[in-house]
């Protein structure tokens, strides 16, 4: 069985086995994948992709498993065999996963590879669109200087996430300085303009499955608490006006404050159901 990379150029091969959510990931920065097969020209017997986080920076190196597909046990082996000794490379401490997934056999790959496992609430949070346009902070007035993204110059944004990179604000987006403008739905993501200059962002990739995600939301002071509002506010208005409203819109609680926001918006809703466990490396 060969270890065989997924990159941009074979990509391709593999839409019959990797979800299109997750195949749209490689090329990007800190992401890799390998696959497990017989040769370069067979079926992949099971496929991997993983995200580096931090792997620049001065805090430990991990690693978040985004994608796993195993068609048996003797192979699982194999491929979690290979991320070992891949990730090694990058000195990583730990791995970790959260997947849309209650799979025995692919629970059963994980724990077989040192992994703990367990079908428990995720951190994403799924409303649809109507359920956006009745929230109630999407009732009042916009001011001008929050305006959709499209409207900036290229320079514009590159100086206004670079700003966001300096303050140490990634949101989800570990490669947020690479990501180009057309990432994110133009229309739909916002910023904040004072004096010329961007100092804020609200930012939503469209899925290659139709869902909305918002991958990053920060402002920063004077007025960042108001402004984060203004900028939600006109972001729900237009989804509203682009979308259907059963279009799924994704809100991840990946820290305290977003996991706030999301209660304080949407008090009660709950995260999916998801198979997440973590390992240790050596």
């Amino acid at each position: 069985m060969e270890t065989i990379r997924i990159t941009e150029d074979n990509i391709d091969e593999y839409e019959d086995v990797i979800d299109a959510d997750a195949a749209e990931n490689i090329g990007r920065e800190y992401f890799r994948g390998i696959a497990m097969q017989k040769d370069e020209d067979s079926e992949p017997e099971a496929t991997l992709i993983w995200e580096y986080k931090n792997l620049e920076e001065d805090t430990d190196t991990v690693a978040e498993i985004t994608w796993c597909s195993v068609k048996n046990q003797k192979i699982g082996k194999e491929l979690f065999d290979a991320y070992t000794a891949e990730i090694e490379d990058c000195e990583t401490t730990r791995s970790f996963y959260e997947l849309a997934s209650d799979s025995d056999s692919l629970k059963k790959a994980f724990t077989s590879a040192g992994f703990s496992a367990e079908v428990k609430e995720g951190r994403d949070v799924v409303i649809t669109v109507g359920e956006l346009a009745e929230c109630f902070i999407a009732k009042k007035k916009i001011p001008p200087y929050i305006t959709g993204i499209g409207e900036l110059m290229v320079r514009q944004f590159r100086k206004g996430i670079t700003n966001c990179v300096f303050h140490g604000r990634k949101g989800l987006l570990e490669d947020l300085e690479f990501l180009p403008m057309s990432w994110y739905d133009e229309d739909v993501s916002c910023c904040v303009q004072t004096d010329g200059k961007v100092n804020g962002f609200l930012l939503v990739n469209k899925r290659a499955n139709g869902d909305l995600v918002v991958d990053f939301l920060f402002a920063l002071e004077p007025d960042a608490r108001v402004n984060l509002i203004y900028m939600i506010r006109y972001a729900i208005n237009m989804a509203v006006e682009k979308y259907p409203e059963d279009t799924r819109v994704v809100l991840r609680r990946h820290n305290e404050m977003t996991r706030a926001l999301v209660e304080k918006l949407f008090p009660g809703k709950k995260g999916e159901t998801v198979l997440a466990g973590e390992r240790r490396e050596d």
